[in-house]
């Protein structure tokens, strides 16, 4: 399963959300603005861009196009 992180009234987070579902990728949702230890995760790993997915253990945060690529596995 794809893991989101996400940040509120972010047009790039609501366009990938979106896709997934349209796509039928399974995907879990994490607000990192209400979630301490996945900001902390961000900032440790100098992502400051949302959306960003964790697909098979790995963090990618970027252009939206690059995500959607990303998350079609």
């Amino acid at each position: 399963m794809i893991k989101t992180y996400t940040i509120p009234n972010c047009p790039m987070c609501e366009e990938l959300k979106s896709y997934m579902k349209l796509s039928h990728i399974d995907y879990t949702e994490t607000n990192v603005e209400e979630d301490f230890m996945a900001r902390a995760k961000m900032v440790s790993l100098d992502i400051e861009q949302m959306p960003a997915v964790e697909v098979n253990g790995k963090i990618y945060s970027g252009d939206i196009e690059e995500l959607k690529n990303i998350v079609k596995i």
